[in-house]
């Protein structure tokens, strides 16, 4: 799955947002590639589009292509997307290779919490098929609500929820766990939390996850900021973020 980019032209999963109000609404979903994080770059598409608070549509490009690489130092799996959603069917397709084990807990830093409901769960059928489950995280799923499924299935046992620099500081994981980064944690309004802080935090925590998924959030954070803070995370290259 993912292996060839596709549209998404109907009312669902994370097109559904203001469907109607938007002219030939469709969004992108790139394919998967093998890679390094250096090969995260922005693509030509627009994978998000959405109004914002002042009422103005918000066409966001995402990324070229989504990359499955490998943690530098342990070689535990990183899947890196842009809209969130996308990496319920990576856990689903980790655990069916032997990487993660279900009722594994997931540690979720992000500027949300991304649990809303969604209009329906898994069935017990569709959870054995990585067919199934990759339709359902393209029809069904959005970025605000692909928790709840995974936790009501079982393949996450227990969830921490981080949004902040204080819920970040008292979070102790410990065990297996899948670490799941949404970039948006670093958007400029959050720039009140001390960045320095939270990378000397995080980046022990990714060395011990079982996985590591990471989202780039092309409606809530700008892109390049995006992959500057990736690039800080996994402490590659000269990074610089704005």
């Amino acid at each position: 799955m993912y292996h060839s980019p596709f549209y998404i032209t109907e009312n669902h999963s994370s097109n559904a947002f203001s469907f109607e109000k938007r002219n030939s609404p469709k969004i992108y979903v790139p394919s998967i590639i093998d890679g390094r994080i250096e090969d995260v770059k922005i693509g030509t598409e627009v994978v998000f589009e959405d109004f914002d608070e002042h009422g103005k549509l918000q066409s966001c490009i995402g990324l070229q292509n989504f990359i499955r690489a490998k943690h530098p130092q342990t070689g535990k799996p990183v899947i890196i997307v842009d809209n969130h959603n996308h990496v319920f069917y990576f856990w689903y397709e980790a655990c069916q290779r032997g990487e993660i084990e279900r009722g594994i807990t997931l540690v979720h830093i992000d500027a949300h919490r991304d649990t809303r409901i969604p209009e329906r769960n898994m069935t017990a059928d569709e959870a054995k098929d990585l067919k199934s489950i990759f339709n359902y995280t393209n029809s069904v799923l959005n970025v605000g609500n692909y928790i709840p499924p995974a936790m009501e299935e079982g393949l996450i046992g227990n969830l921490v929820s981080i949004t902040s620099e204080r819920e970040l500081e008292v979070a102790s994981p410990t065990g297996n766990f899948i670490l799941n980064i949404d970039l948006d944690f670093w958007a400029p309004e959050m720039d009140y939390i001390d960045r320095k802080k939270t990378m000397e935090i995080i980046r022990p925590w990714m060395k011990a996850a079982q996985m590591i998924t990471v989202s780039t959030s092309p409606f809530f954070i700008e892109q390049e900021r995006a992959i500057g803070i990736l690039h800080e995370l996994f402490a590659v290259g000269n990074f610089v973020v704005n």
